[in-house]
């Protein structure tokens, strides 16, 4: 009798991915599992190694970050932080690897769940996958910059099961 081959995929996938998750808000949030599902999702076709932070937090320090960091003075859904975007000391080491953090709202992100009919999760695996892209080097400033990122989390959410987070945007 034969025995049934072993694929060391959990193994392989935990040597090239690694995600640090902390829910520092009050507000309910999918669990851990499913933000690592959603980022492996992301970056799995395009990397050979990631380490991946991410944090929610309340809106009063999530408004912190965005004033710190971007000069805007509220709360956002998602920030992305590259550890390795435009960093020539770090070339060498990140040279394989996507690293950087996520910080996350879920006050914010329920809030426009709700306005735009999605539901909690869809809205959450949309900007998580919509984070890592920006980790990843897409923007979404000019316009053919915009419909390449859109496009990218269209097919990356179809393929997790998830409708297109902009249908709502075309009506």
């Amino acid at each position: 009798m034969k025995s049934a081959k072993r694929y060391p995929f959990l193994k392989l996938q935990q040597q090239r991915f690694t995600l640090h998750f902390s829910n520092e808000s009050a507000t309910a949030a999918p669990p851990e599992h499913s933000f690592y599902r959603w980022v492996w999702q992301a970056l799995k076709n395009e990397y050979r190694r990631a380490d991946i932070s991410i944090i929610l937090l309340d809106e009063h320090e999530a408004r912190a970050y965005n004033r710190d960091y971007r000069g805007k003075d509220y709360a956002t859904n998602v920030l992305s932080f590259a550890l390795n975007e435009g960093e020539a000391m770090f070339a060498g080491t990140f040279s394989d690897g996507l690293y950087g953090d996520l910080v996350i709202c879920p006050q914010v992100v329920l809030k426009e769940a709700a306005e735009q009919g999605k539901t909690p999760e869809q809205h959450f695996a949309h900007l998580t996958v919509h984070g890592i892209l920006h980790l990843m080097g897409y923007d979404h400033i000019e316009d053919e910059e915009a419909e390449i990122m859109e496009a990218l989390e269209i097919r990356l959410l179809n393929q997790l099961a998830y409708p297109n987070p902009y249908l709502q945007d075309e009506n």
